[in-house]
């Protein structure tokens, strides 16, 4: 299994903005991504005790809730859906067949939709490989795509804010990192905090 280094954390954080950690992107993300019709149950089953495969622990942060909810594939295809194309994509599983095969290959026609429709530049588009890695950098691509995706729709006046009675990041607070549950939860936890260092570093020399 990979996992990033302490070392290509801060290579990779010091090639961005920090005043936007991925930390943040991710809330931001998520309020979005709930005003996209049909992408609520997703939220919703992920809050819910028992949502995680490997875990009775619930989520402790907005990074590990949108990893594991863009590896089902489908929402992915919700979201692409959301630009309302001529040919949408199928947002159902077959629970008689194999269900992670199925989850790729919804992940699968919507790296390839967004290519082929132009909505991603090749190189922005992450690979199924990447998703199901247990590696923050390979996160980091993924939720720039989904980034482009969502800010395409929002630009296209197809973000309905309305939709938005609660924003799901209210059920986060980073002050509120619990000891992590497993291996991708502590990658996760050590990149928050090393972001959060850095940004502060930053700030104490400004």
């Amino acid at each position: 299994m990979e996992t990033s280094t302490p070392s290509q954390n801060v290579d990779s954080i010091l090639n961005r903005n920090p005043a936007t950690s991925i930390y943040q992107k991710s809330i931001n993300l998520l309020d979005k991504l709930a005003c996209i019709e049909g992408f609520e149950v997703y939220i919703a089953a992920m809050f819910e005790d028992g949502a995680r495969e490997l875990s009775a622990a619930p989520y402790l942060n907005p990074i590990q809730l949108l990893w594991d909810t863009f590896r089902q594939g489908t929402s992915l295809c919700v979201i692409y859906n959301a630009l309302r194309p001529e040919e949408p994509l199928d947002t159902s599983l077959d629970e008689s067949k194999n269900i992670l095969r199925q989850r790729k290959d919804r992940v699968y026609r919507f790296v390839k939709a967004c290519k082929e429709h132009h909505i991603v530049r090749d190189e922005d588009l992450f690979t199924i490989t990447e998703l199901f890695k247990d590696d923050t950098n390979s996160f980091v691509k993924v939720l720039k795509t989904i980034e482009i995706v969502v800010d395409a729709i929002q630009s296209r006046g197809l973000l309905d804010t309305s939709r938005l009675v609660e924003k799901p990041s209210a059920r986060f607070a980073e002050a509120q990192l619990g000891p992590p549950q497993d291996n991708r939860e502590r990658v996760v936890k050590e990149f928050v905090e090393t972001e959060r260092k850095y940004v502060q570093d930053l700030e104490l020399l400004q």
